[in-house]
């Protein structure tokens, strides 16, 4: 089945399967930034979000999303997280995460996406009801040797991790 891309590839999931859960997870996390549930967890939010997204492109089915992620990771580095001050954290992610998602929305001829309505349609979002929605599928892309394993791991060990810190 084709993906989102529209480039022939391997019958892994297709990215109507995986896609809107990944992007749902990465909007309600970034709607949860800055909000550590102690302020001694800052840099460990920081560090958790930098690892997430760096692991992320190698835990997507698509071998063409895959390479669009990891391009779009390079030219806006989610490092730059490091210098940004805490008062400034949610504004930051939900911009990085809204401006990623709409690059891949206009290069697979999706419609925009209102940034108003992202506290409303992600704020309250079950993360673990979605994370075990798209499971599945990821773990079918494994099977087939779309992705391997390993990044898929260290992907939800991150998950985790970032909704310890946020109380979720």
């Amino acid at each position: 089945m084709p993906c989102a891309c529209k480039a022939d590839q391997p019958d892994y999931p297709i990215t109507d399967n995986w896609g809107p859960s990944l992007w749902t997870i990465m909007h309600a996390l970034a709607e949860r930034g800055g909000k550590v549930i102690t302020p001694s967890f800052r840099e460990d939010e920081k560090r958790q979000w930098i690892l997430l997204i760096e692991i992320m492109p190698k835990m997507i089915p698509c071998p063409n999303c895959r390479e669009h992620a990891q391009e779009w990771i390079l030219k806006h580095p989610i490092t730059a997280i490091k210098e940004i001050p805490h008062s400034e954290i949610y504004d930051w992610l939900t911009s990085w995460v809204y401006n990623f998602h709409e690059d891949v929305n206009q290069r697979t001829g999706k419609p925009s996406f209102d940034k108003a309505l992202l506290a409303q349609t992600y704020g309250s979002t079950n993360i673990v009801a979605v994370f075990k929605a798209m499971k599945p599928f990821i773990e079918n892309a494994i099977r087939l040797s779309g992705i391997t394993l390993l990044p898929w791991q260290k992907w939800s060990n991150y998950l985790v991790m970032l909704r310890s810190l946020y109380g979720v």
